[in-house]
């Protein structure tokens, strides 16, 4: 059963004395699940339990697909409106966040960004790994793979061996292979 409060649509599950709200649309258009208000960064889709069994996605086919989650990027400001992107655009980013006991912060991230000119069914990608070290606030780039399959660790271009690994700490050093 649905009811709006203050353009917000609730949906509540239960016993009609023992009712709780399952799904919230809230007026800002954010689809909450297993929580009535925003939490923290104001996602259009957020879901809170009090599990670690949050999101399932099931693919179901006689065939060698499997689930999948699509993170698409157009250069336009127009929703559907397909325009060329530009390297060094970010196509999507995975987050990976923790409280503090006061505030929620990033621990790591994975994003995906072109990496070159594309054109038309040519989109070079790259992906970027960070990590938060201890005492730290914000990420830092720990690997990247290029478009070009080139791995850098501990350096952010690698140009010149397929795989660089650059030691951090004051003996530093360079692998190249």
């Amino acid at each position: 059963v649905g009811y709006i409060a203050s353009h917000t649509i609730k949906f509540n599950t239960g016993a009609n004395n023992s009712r709780s709200t399952t799904l919230t649309i809230d007026s800002s258009k954010r689809l909450l699940v297993g929580h009535t208000a925003s939490l923290s960064e104001g996602c259009s889709l957020q879901v809170a339990r009090t599990n670690d069994n949050t999101v399932e996605l099931f693919c179901y086919s006689a065939n060698a697909g499997g689930a999948r989650i699509n993170f698409t990027k157009s250069r336009n400001g127009t929703i559907g409106t397909n325009t060329l992107v530009q390297d060094g655009d970010t196509i999507g980013e995975l987050h990976f966040r923790a409280a503090d006991g006061s505030s929620y912060y990033r621990s790591a991230a994975i994003e995906a960004e072109i990496d070159g000119t594309p054109g038309s069914g040519d989109v070079p990608g790259r992906l970027i790994f960070s990590t938060t070290a201890d005492g730290a606030s914000s990420q830092t780039e720990r690997m990247r793979i290029t478009s070009a399959g080139k791995i850098g660790i501990n350096i952010a271009n690698n140009t010149t061996g397929d795989l660089q690994v650059c030691a951090t700490g004051s003996a530093g050093g360079l692998l190249r292979v």
